[in-house]
């Protein structure tokens, strides 16, 4: 990788490459300056054939949603000058020629890095929806779909809806991978889909164990935002899923009948997590998936306490001490569900380009809990970094951990 001097004007370079037909792959525009705000925390551009026509398709990402325009002739100037004059902290650019990287300093000064690629790489993809082998493929047109909002009429997964397609597909496919969902001796399987949000992933998973797998399966979808249940429940109405139910509530409360086969959390919100792994561990679920969000909990300790000595260079940036608190607290996670007697593995889930939170923490349950090396290491972990995760926490109320 070499450095360019901060006087070379980024904004002419990243112009440069990105209207360059012939080699630009994608860019993306990420995180803000101190001090200053963006309306998206990302923003990514591709090129793309609508009718023919090339296009570049700018997809602009917010917490809850994400929404895709596509744009041709001296609109794609306007617009990426629009872009070029917003404080993003970072953009980095692909092209075939090599990577291009944009870091702002705190006093607002760029730097860029230029990284030659590796080995060959591929001309840019310009299929608006680029298709491979989907476990829930548009092309079905199943009406939950439709109902959902996430195809139109002749079967095309809308523009804006394209990422969060992609996500579902791939936290299906994880699922598969276990190879456990036909090992299921109790008949219909129980799943809970904690932090349900907008529900997608509930009426996919529905519709996959029981109309694709032929798998007999309730499914229930819980979230504390009221009005978006009572949304999910007149929808499903409409769809005549008896055995799909919605209740709003904190996951931490919700006592089920009978005990949760498999539970999913996709971006249930920091100590959200938490409490759904608590609740699947308390109910011995044998299968977890969850795709965490953001970590605040253990990262506000790391913050209140001198760090270890070799770490101090690495805590003194607010952006790497936030790194590492995501990966300390899903380190954590896994580790504990390694003690409760599962084999988990913390796994990437879907590319960046789509989101930002992309790891899974994929756990099936396998034996006893108690395995004396896992405690040991979990032990060791904690008191070199002298915090105390959510997880234990939620767990020792329930007497469930003595670590």
């Amino acid at each position: 990788m070499t450095l360019k001097n901060m006087s070379e004007d980024y904004r002419e370079v990243l112009k440069d490459n990105v209207l360059n037909e012939a080699i630009f792959i994608n860019v993306t525009f990420s995180g803000h300056r101190r001090g200053h705000t963006v309306p998206w925390p990302k923003v990514v551009i591709r090129p793309v054939l609508v009718r023919g026509q090339r296009h570049l398709q700018f997809s602009y990402f917010e917490p809850d949603k994400n929404i895709t325009k596509n744009y041709a002739g001296a609109e794609v100037g306007e617009k990426l000058e629009q872009l070029l004059a917003l404080p993003f902290k970072g953009i980095n650019l692909k092209t075939t020629n090599g990577n291009i990287h944009v870091q702002m300093t705190k006093k607002g000064k760029a730097i860029i890095h230029r990284e030659k690629p590796s080995k060959l790489q591929p001309g840019p993809e310009l299929a608006h929806d680029r298709q491979k082998e989907m476990l829930l493929p548009a092309s079905a047109a199943d009406p939950f779909l439709q109902a959902t909002g996430m195809i139109t009429q002749d079967g095309r997964v809308k523009a804006h809806m394209q990422s969060k397609f992609r996500q579902i597909n791939e936290f299906l496919r994880l699922i598969q991978q276990t190879g456990e969902l036909n090992k299921f001796e109790k008949i219909p399987i129980q799943v809970v889909d904690f932090g349900c949000g907008n529900a997608y992933l509930t009426f996919a998973f529905y519709h996959y164990l029981n109309h694709i797998l032929d798998l007999p399966a309730q499914v229930t979808g819980v979230d504390v935002k009221e009005q978006l249940i009572n949304k999910h429940i007149a929808l499903n109405q409409t769809l005549g899923w008896t055995d799909l139910t919605f209740h709003a509530t904190r996951i931490i409360y919700v006592e089920p009948a009978s005990s949760p086969d498999i539970i999913l959390a996709l971006h249930a919100c920091d100590t959200a997590t938490d409490e759904a792994l608590a609740q699947a561990i308390k109910w011995q679920s044998k299968l977890i998936f969850a795709a965490p969000c953001c970590h605040h909990h253990l990262q506000q300790q790391l913050a209140q306490q001198p760090p270890p000595p070799p770490f101090q260079p690495v805590l003194r940036h607010g952006i790497l001490r936030e790194r590492l608190g995501d990966i300390l607290t899903d380190t954590f996670r896994a580790l504990i569900l390694r003690i409760m007697g599962y084999r988990a593995e913390v796994i990437e889930f879907i590319a960046t380009e789509h989101t930002a939170k992309n790891l899974m923490i994929r756990a099936v349950k396998t034996v006893a809990p108690g395995d004396p090396r896992f405690g040991q290491e979990y032990q060791a972990l904690k008191q070199f970094w002298g915090v105390v995760p959510y997880l234990e926490q939620l767990l020792k109320e329930e007497a469930l951990f003595n670590q």
